[in-house]
């Protein structure tokens, strides 16, 4: 099986260990690790560790763009690339005994002529894979049709989509009827209904209104949408509506488990298992990246 996975925000990931984290102090890490990371390549490692051919379509630019193949490649997915003109961005995660705290470089805007080479890369590639994962954000420079040229491409062609977007890009990739769309209820009901989720807030009340729009959106494009709920059940709509539970875990780091549960969850429809089962074996694939101290990663 080959897979094709975009990002279009690629990222070098630090995660840092400390044994306790004080501000205004010095804290040193007690253990610290490069990845090659950004969603796209997130599930792409992934989709490596399951046994599959696994390529990641992104833009790479700056004097580091050898070592983020070269993390790429040991990850056991082959990049496609393009030269963006600019930096690749850096995110750290710092975790302690407290949890995981994400800081977030916002990516440089690449050069627009970046575009055509990434759109010729994946016109190349899809014809050959079985599937494609389109995960995040676009960096800026891009234009706002391309994901959604990527989604009729690939569906002309008979091949697999697996969604993780949010707010228009999502939007205009729906009338080309993605196979799946993964998504986070806070996303997803910013998106459609423009209700914005407080970061702790009980999500349970919003049951019923959430299976009515997940309906309605099935029934327009033929969709199905898997709506995870942090370490709540999952809600996943297709001809009927259905929860599925999560799995109890010591979390380690939940950078990435999202992209995990995608990536999984592809390879399993496209090995042929039927929705419901396929949902609870990708579960059990981003508990396993929460455990791991590395982002996605089930090794």
């Amino acid at each position: 099986m080959k897979i094709l996975s975009v990002c279009l925000n690629p990222t070098f990931q630090i995660t840092m260990r400390f044994p306790s984290f004080s501000i205004g102090e010095v804290n040193r890490a007690q253990e610290h690790y490069l990845d090659a990371s950004g969603k796209g390549m997130n599930a792409a490692r992934i989709v490596s560790q399951l046994g599959h051919k696994s390529l990641l379509l992104t833009h790479l630019g700056g004097n580091r763009t050898e070592e983020m193949i070269d993390l790429c490649r040991k990850d056991g997915v082959s990049p496609l690339w393009a030269d963006s003109g600019s930096a690749i961005r850096t995110c750290v995660t710092v975790i302690t005994s407290e949890g995981a705290t994400e800081l977030v470089q916002e990516p440089f805007p690449v050069d627009p002529a970046c575009e055509r080479p990434i759109r010729n890369l994946f016109s190349q590639n899809i014809k050959d894979c079985d599937g494609v994962i389109i995960l995040g954000t676009r960096a800026p420079g891009y234009s706002d049709s391309l994901y959604a040229d990527f989604v009729k491409e690939a569906k002309t062609l008979g091949k697999f989509v697996l969604l993780d977007l949010k707010g228009e890009d999502l939007e205009r990739c729906l009338p080309y009827h993605p196979d799946v769309v993964k998504i986070n209820l806070s996303e997803a009901v910013q998106t459609f209904l423009g209700i914005k989720l407080a970061e702790h807030q009980d999500t349970d009340d919003l049951k019923g209104t959430v299976r009515e729009m997940l309906g309605r959106l099935y029934g327009q494009y033929g969709s199905t949408f898997v709506l995870s709920r942090g370490s709540s059940e999952l809600w996943v709509q297709n001809s009927h509506f259905f929860s599925s539970p999560t799995i109890e875990t010591e979390v380690v780091n939940t950078i990435g488990c999202g992209d995990s549960l995608s990536a999984a969850l592809t390879v399993q429809l496209l090995k042929g298992e039927k929705l419901q089962q396929a949902v609870i074996n990708a579960t059990k694939v981003a508990t396993m990246s929460a455990k791991s101290i590395h982002p996605a990663s089930i090794v």
